[in-house]
């Protein structure tokens, strides 16, 4: 567990990079549907790293800057909430839509949590924090927008997507972020953790 507490964000980048070469040689027998359901994957998971690992200080940006607290280092994210949520979000949120591709509203609500992470990031915490850039603000402009952006196409050009998939996919991403990142936060936080981020996950973050 410790390992894994460690490494998650670097399995994620290598398991990002093991499923761009799985596309990379089997583009052409692919579904276009299902290549768009991968890169997403990819995204999230690249989106991670740039969050906890390089440049990394997202947990030191969210403690300190973001909940003004008192142990940025460990409270209310920690090592531990942060494996857990993130693994969550990435391999169930993320791979569901490839094992139902058919469920479109399943795929929507991974597609709004990406455009979300642009207004998340680019907006709300550059203000908070005075920035012009905090980590997860690249992947998200640059992988989840475009990808987002091909996904709806795609849907539309093929006439795949309805009113039903656009509502329910709405509720879903509303109770998934509620749940997973709200509530989660809320449910893992322990002014007594353990696990503490590092000093380069806080940046210039801290007490």
């Amino acid at each position: 567990m410790n390992l894994l507490r460690k490494y998650w964000q670097d399995l994620g980048f290598a398991v990002g990079l093991l499923v761009c070469f799985y596309l990379m040689f089997n583009l052409e027998s692919l579904p276009q549907l299902q290549v768009i359901l991968w890169l997403s994957f990819v995204a999230i998971l690249l989106h991670q790293f740039e969050e906890y690992r390089w440049p990394g200080y997202f947990a030191g940006l969210f403690n300190q800057v973001i909940f003004k607290s008192e142990w940025p280092e460990r409270y209310p994210l920690n090592k531990q909430s942060a494996m857990m949520i993130n693994l969550i979000i990435a391999y169930v949120f993320y791979l569901l839509p490839l094992l139902f591709p058919s469920i479109v509203w399943l795929g929507l609500a991974p597609i709004m949590m990406g455009f979300f992470q642009v207004i998340w990031h680019g907006v709300f915490a550059n203000l908070k924090a005075k920035s012009l850039y905090n980590p997860g603000l690249f992947s998200s402009l640059f992988l989840h927008v475009p990808i987002g952006i091909w996904y709806l196409s795609y849907m539309n050009k093929h006439s795949l997507i309805n009113p039903t998939d656009w509502i329910v996919g709405m509720i879903y991403f509303i109770v998934a972020v509620y749940i997973l990142i709200v509530k989660g936060n809320m449910w893992l936080r322990n002014k007594n953790s353990l696990h503490s981020f590092s000093k380069k996950q806080l940046g210039s973050y801290h007490n």
